[in-house]
């Protein structure tokens, strides 16, 4: 849905307006993107628990710590959370965090491979900034430098797929689900635990008073 919007939006520079266009076109395509990239992501990505998205998060942490160890110890360092600066990059399938012609090259290797693409890119910018990123002082500074660290002049579309398709293979995909599997009980013991907490507190809950004033 991301993508079908921000390519609407580049189409209709050549069409005059665009609220007329993306009202035309959204009503032709949206919904079978939608469709699309449900059916390609783990479920419950975009459920109220959003338990395949945090999932996923963990994955990719696990991967990182395999992959790009330094990383993760300066990271570990500051104390930075990955999924601050990850977990977007997942839920909106790096439009918000890339450039259109990464974008539109991770989609055409998404929608051919499906989900393990997202790890392969992700991964891959890191590995591109592995020596600056080592560099930098303190979390502050980390977390402002990845704000934009998919969309500089090093994180083009052949770079990326370089490391992506070159570097971190293999990438058997009965590893990433073993993994997902792994993880996934997890989240679900905690989400199991935070509603047992919830329940116990509303029912535990004091009733508010309320002060009537009388006449």
């Amino acid at each position: 849905l991301v993508v079908v919007a921000v390519l609407a939006r580049e189409c209709s520079l050549l069409c005059g307006s665009y609220a007329e266009f993306a009202k035309q076109w959204y009503q032709r395509r949206v919904r079978g993107a939608v469709v699309a990239v449900v059916e390609l992501l783990p479920r419950d990505y975009y459920s109220q628990t959003m338990a395949g998205a945090q999932v996923d998060q963990r994955v990719l942490a696990d991967m990182m710590a395999d992959k790009y160890p330094r990383i993760m110890a300066h990271f570990n360092l500051f104390k930075i959370d990955l999924s601050l600066i990850t977990f977007n990059w997942f839920l909106t399938l790096f439009v918000d965090n890339t450039n259109i012609n990464v974008v539109l090259s991770f989609w055409d290797l998404f929608l051919y491979e499906g989900d393990k693409v997202l790890f392969r890119y992700a991964l891959a910018i890191f590995r591109i900034h592995h020596d600056k990123l080592l560099q930098l002082q303190d979390g502050i500074e980390v977390y402002n430098f990845c704000r934009g660290i998919g969309d500089g002049d090093l994180c083009t579309p052949e770079n990326i797929k370089k490391i992506a398709f070159g570097e971190l293979n293999p990438f058997p995909f009965e590893k990433l689900a073993k993994r997902r599997e792994v993880h996934l009980k997890r989240v679900h013991g905690e989400l199991a635990t935070l509603n047992e907490m919830r329940s116990h507190y509303n029912a535990h809950k004091r009733p508010s008073v309320v002060d009537y004033d009388s006449d």
